[in-house]
């Protein structure tokens, strides 16, 4: 795990600069590497996962000088991939997962990519040809940004503020970044913030030479199932490569354990962890759960439950809001605006574990893969809805739903019925993006000051593009593309690299998206959420655990704005500052005595709002 960058005509000093910005990505090591004809450069910061010796140390150039390698991330089957590497007579010097795929990529190139199972983004330089290829992982569990520059000479790195210290980019504030963040709570790819600073999607790789740039897919989820088959028997088939994601991801030269909640993604993770643990003889894992003294918050006793079946050396980690101090370090990270509060929990959350390993596996992306948001069944729900008739719905239902109140207090039921009576009137994409977007398009436009036609909806527009039909499929195919990688693994990585903290994610193996994409929508859901996950998990779990109510790990916002952070809302949220970042003070206002007033909760908002004012002032 490290952090990357580079530049396709070097400037004296910029990539030390670049490689200074980066230095809790990697704080083990530095590498800089110069081809002196061409100009072009890398930068390389070190965290050492797998071979901790200097054999293994980046920028990594091929034993004949030619090809030239920068990587962060982790590649699962690299002793596969070496062993036929070997027999084609290939020679390592160490025992490193980016030799391997160094020499992976001078024999085969781009289409190396087909063959590689982990997380990664990495850059080749082929000396010859003065060439470069750019790579990022099929679900974007590792960042890649980059900046075209004057004369078609390109930037990249893992990090905004890393590409920031380049003079020539521009870095002018981008307005249809700001409304999008608006609606996501964060800046969707391919956007960042800056009008010059783009994020490569997953699974896209860009080429350049002589000043040209080309952006394509190699690859993307597909959820559109048609198997038709019986749940045990896709079980039988899930199980083993759900065991083989997770005992890949078990392979470290470092301390390594699990963050655990206590709900079934992470507890099947950590099950299958003391499972191989036990059958290698090895000592029992380490599992990490944060606590909460709010109690609707607090899965404590759920993770004990679990630790205790596994027999996982089992640490708790007590969350607070006092951690919001760290707000200009958690913008710093991103280096642009973002929204999910949950990032401060992982943050916090990596800190402390930071103290007792060194990589975590985390059950990230189980419910965008297995089916598990409680928004899933509101779309199955709505094509039965919308068999009463019409004008009832839109002339009765929905002007009453409009009335319901809501709480701030980490109990959701009353607003998901409100948003479910309301959205459900809406065409399926629509109608989604009602569901996951914040901002409504009607008040980014109020927020932004501007007239005539709404803006578009994000979410809508890829949900569009889904190769099913089915809900299930397409909101599942829609959050594998935009919720996952732009949200959670977005903050996932900022977070945990910040302490330079490894995580691995199991659930999201891209030959496990691949299977259960197949499979008919109603093994997914048919009794419930996730019913073929906890078909699998049945196998490794007692029934108390699978049977444990739905939480979600986020922080009690609502709370905390109301006390702890009521100072910070009414510093920094303000005309001036909401002026500065393109909005309209009236509509901002109408927003916080709405909230203030009880009629509504807009805790998100506000804090999106807050993060916003905070990015600003870090970059001013």
């Amino acid at each position: 795990m490290c952090g990357i960058a580079g530049l396709t005509q070097d400037r004296p000093g910029l990539l030390e600069e670049m490689a200074e910005r980066l230095a809790h990505r990697g704080p083990d090591s530095s590498g800089i590497w110069r081809d002196d004809t061409a100009k072009a450069g890398f930068a390389h910061r070190r965290l050492a996962v797998i071979d901790l010796s200097p054999a293994a140390a980046q920028p990594m150039v091929s034993d004949c000088g030619r090809y030239v390698l920068v990587h962060n991330g982790e590649i699962y089957n690299f002793r596969e991939l070496r062993r036929e590497l070997e027999a084609l007579g290939e020679r390592f010097r160490s025992e490193s997962d980016t030799e391997v795929l160094l020499k992976l990529l001078r024999r085969d190139g781009e289409a190396a990519l087909s063959r590689l199972i982990g997380m990664f983004a990495f850059a080749f330089w082929d000396t010859k040809e003065r060439s470069l290829l750019i790579a990022r992982d099929r679900l974007g569990i590792k960042p890649l940004v980059y900046a075209p520059l004057s004369g078609g000479q390109l930037a990249f790195a893992s990090e905004i503020h890393a590409l920031r210290a380049h003079p020539q980019i521009n870095v002018s504030l981008d307005f249809e970044a700001v409304s999008e963040y608006l609606a996501c709570l964060y800046v969707p790819a391919p956007r960042t913030i800056h009008v010059g600073i783009r994020k490569l999607a997953p699974g896209h790789v860009l080429k350049w030479r002589n000043g040209k740039t080309e952006i394509k897919p190699y690859w993307q989820p597909r959820i559109a199932g048609e198997r038709e088959i019986g749940l045990d028997e896709a079980v039988e088939e899930i199980l083993p490569l759900l065991k083989r994601a997770v005992v890949d991801r078990m392979v470290a030269d470092v301390p390594l354990g699990c963050f655990l909640s206590g709900g079934i993604d992470s507890s099947v993770i950590a099950a299958i962890m003391a499972e191989e643990a036990a059958s290698q003889g090895a000592p029992p894992i380490r599992s990490f759960t944060m606590t909460f003294e709010e109690k609707a918050y607090d899965e404590r006793d759920a993770a004990r439950r679990v630790a205790g079946h596994i027999s996982s050396t089992h640490t708790e980690l007590p969350a607070g809001s006092a951690f919001v101090d760290r707000l200009d370090d958690y913008v710093r990270a991103f280096g642009e605006p973002f929204g999910n509060p949950t990032a401060l929990l992982i943050d916090d959350l990596s800190r402390k574990a930071r103290e007792h390993v060194t990589v975590a596996l985390v059950g990230d992306g189980g419910d965008e893969v297995f089916a598990g948001y409680p928004r899933y069944a509101g779309g199955r729900m709505a094509q039965r809805y919308r068999r009463v008739p019409g004008g009832l719905r839109r002339k009765l239902i929905a002007p009453l739903a409009e009335l319901i109140p809501e709480s701030s207090r980490g109990r959701h039921g009353l607003r998901r019925a409100r948003e479910f009576l309301t959205g459900a009137n809406l065409p399926d994409a629509e109608m989604y993006a009602s569901w996951v977007e914040y901002f409504s398009p009607e008040e980014r436009q109020a927020l932004m000051g501007g007239a005539g036609t709404p803006p578009e909806r994000p979410i809508a527009r890829l949900y569009e593009t889904a190769p099913s039909s089915d809900p299930l499929d397409a909101m599942q195919q829609t959050d594998l593309q935009s919720f996952l990688p732009g949200n959670l693994l977005a903050y996932g990585d900022a977070m945990s690299m910040q302490h330079a903290l490894e995580l691995r994610l199991p659930l999201i193996d891209h030959r496990l998206i691949e299977a259960v994409g197949r499979l008919a929508p109603e093994l997914r859901f048919h009794d419930g959420l996730k019913t073929l996950l906890k078909a699998a998990a049945d196998r490794l779990l007692p029934a108390e655990v699978l049977n444990m109510p739905k939480r979600g790990f986020n922080p009690p916002m609502g709370i905390w704005l109301k006390s702890d952070l009521a100072p910070m809302v009414a510093e920094r949220i303000n005309r001036q500052s909401m002026h500065a970042v393109g909005l309209n003070w009236t509509a901002v206002k109408a927003l916080l005595d709405e909230h203030h007033g009880g009629r509504r909760d807009h805790a998100l908002k506000i804090w999106a709002l807050l993060v916003l004012d905070a990015w600003r002032t870090s970059v001013a």
